[in-house]
């Protein structure tokens, strides 16, 4: 048996010790936000505090009797479950076309969108901005929902098409010998078999949009058609105070879905990733 030496433990602590701040610096801000949510603004004004001096749910009843943060968070909803049906759709499609299919270009094509991921969406708001105002579309779901699904594209094709890589070329050539055509060699075996990698995709562009607020503060200025990150933003500030117990608890209920969504389907989303670096 091989003894290890001190300096191996004292290695070891060091790292639970360095884990342990991690996740202690990323989980907090989420903590506290809780606290302040069962507290009123005037506790929240006069002392910081990690423990509420009373369970409070003064906050949570008034922001669902909100018709302002109900509105934002069905809007929310309806563009969020959108992005996600017409994205996983065109990813799949483009993806297993750049993995599958050799033609002229398409690696081009493929290192396009890989450059895509690294272009800042801020460089381009200004152009985006002027095409759908132009095209009609500022101020309406449609045009958010072209916006957020081109958007999520490069990474998500970027992925997916190293995800589908992985997909043993000895399956697809069975079921061609067995008479598989290419639709049905897509939709019958390249799709279920890249379960994980749809379930990644999706659930990256269900953070990504969910929580996104520059894009939808400048495209929606209706009130009506607000996304919830932007209610919250616009209902619990006036022009000389902000009610950080509204507010907070309008975080919490927005992060939620996100959380519940995660600790749901987290295997998959590992394994998915995984399965597109190890080809990528």
């Amino acid at each position: 048996m091989i003894q290890k030496s001190p300096l191996f433990y004292a290695g070891q602590i060091a790292k639970m010790l360095f884990l342990a701040f991690l996740v202690f610096i990323s989980l907090f801000p989420i903590y506290w936000t809780g606290v302040n949510s069962f507290r009123t603004n005037t506790q929240i004004y006069s002392a910081f505090s990690i423990f509420p001096e009373q369970l409070n749910f003064e906050a949570y009843l008034s922001l669902f009797k909100s018709k302002t943060i109900l509105t934002g968070l069905m809007n929310s909803a309806i563009i969020t479950g959108s992005v996600m049906i017409f994205s996983s759709l065109i990813v799949l499609m483009a993806s297993y076309t750049l993995g599958v299919y050799k033609f002229r270009g398409g690696r081009f094509i493929h290192l396009a969108f890989a450059a895509a991921m690294f272009v800042p969406g801020s460089t381009t708001l200004g152009t985006v901005y002027k095409l759908i105002a132009d095209m009609g579309l500022l101020s309406t779901r449609v045009g958010i929902i072209i916006l957020y699904t081109s958007g999520r594209l490069a990474l998500s094709i970027f992925l997916m098409t190293a995800f589908i890589q992985t997909i043993p070329l000895s399956i697809e050539e069975a079921a061609i010998i067995d008479g598989c055509n290419p639709w049905s060699l897509f939709s019958k075996i390249v799709v279920p078999l890249s379960r994980n990698g749809v379930m990644v995709i999706l659930i990256l562009t269900f953070i990504g949009v969910w929580n996104e607020y520059i894009m939808a503060m400048i495209m929606l200025p209706s009130r009506s058609l607000r996304t919830l990150t932007v209610a919250l933003a616009n209902y619990f500030k006036s022009e000389f105070t902000t009610d950080y117990a509204f507010l907070s608890a309008g975080v919490i209920i927005g992060l939620l879905p996100i959380v519940t969504v995660y600790l749901a389907l987290q295997e998959r989303i590992i394994n998915g990733l995984v399965a597109s670096a190890v080809k990528g």
